[in-house]
């Protein structure tokens, strides 16, 4: 056990005291924060382009999703991902000063805005699933395939440089799966999965319901961007498919016609 008595010697010595008394004096005196962060009015999502509506299929994806929940939101076009905290665009900053990027920005809206989607039974998740697995693979490579067109539609040298970085990594993501990339069968099995998509939505507005799902925002930002930048390969693609080229008028029509 420790001796008090050494303590209160110390306590009690007049520079130990002097020390105390003038350290008790600090701050001398506190000024204002010279620049306070703004408080946002409503929440931004960071996407790439210089337009309101991006040509990157993942910001098109959130973009749509944002609007079908009907959340409160403005687009904010950058060609900084950096300041997302998983180094890529797009990503939401709520009013509070928050960040979510990918999974988290669905589960945010999902949570509060539920009554703006449709609710699907355990097989039509499956279902879902598999629709969407086939779109990020078949038709994320034939956007892969293009992406020197890709960014030539980016007119800021900046915008071009970096997006030409993201599509350097992607091209190595499809030759992990892919390790001979062939153009023509790339295309090809573009062409099976929009089949299979397209026979899956049928005559429906939306895939699974009267309500939109998650499914529906991603098939509406591959269309979208397939038709966008005006490839022949991609372009056709979609457009043998009237089903699919009326689901992309409709959500344009209802949900973007100020901004496609």
């Amino acid at each position: 056990m420790s001796d008090p008595t050494w303590r209160n010697a110390i306590n009690n010595n007049p520079i130990q005291q002097s020390i105390r008394q003038f350290l008790n004096k600090f701050p001398l005196k506190t000024y204002r924060t010279l620049h306070r962060p703004r408080e946002l009015d409503c929440s931004k999502l960071y996407i790439w382009g210089s337009t309101k509506t991006s040509l990157d299929q993942e910001c098109v994806k959130w973009q749509v999703y944002l609007k079908f929940s009907k959340y409160d939101f403005e687009n904010e076009t950058s060609n900084e991902p950096l300041m997302s905290p998983s180094g890529k665009l797009p990503f939401l900053v709520l009013t509070t000063g928050e960040n979510l990027v990918n999974d988290a920005i669905e589960r945010y809206i999902s949570d509060r805005y539920s009554a703006n989607f449709g609710s699907l039974s355990n097989e039509q998740q499956a279902d879902s699933q598999a629709y969407i697995a086939l779109a990020d693979t078949k038709l994320r490579n034939a956007l892969v395939n293009t992406h020197k067109i890709y960014v030539s539609h980016y007119s800021n040298p900046l915008d071009k440089i970096l997006f030409h970085q993201n599509k350097n990594l992607a091209i190595k993501e499809l030759l992990t799966r892919k390790p001979v990339l062939n153009g023509e069968e790339i295309y090809q099995e573009a062409a099976e999965a929009l089949q299979s998509i397209s026979v899956a939505l049928g005559d429906k507005d939306f895939f699974f319901g009267s309500l939109p799902t998650f499914i529906d925002a991603i098939i509406f930002s591959y269309t979208h961007v397939m038709l966008a930048i005006k490839t022949k390969e991609l372009t056709e693609l979609v457009q043998k498919h009237s089903n699919l080229i009326k689901f992309y008028k409709r959500i344009n029509n209802d949900y973007f016609s100020l901004e496609f």
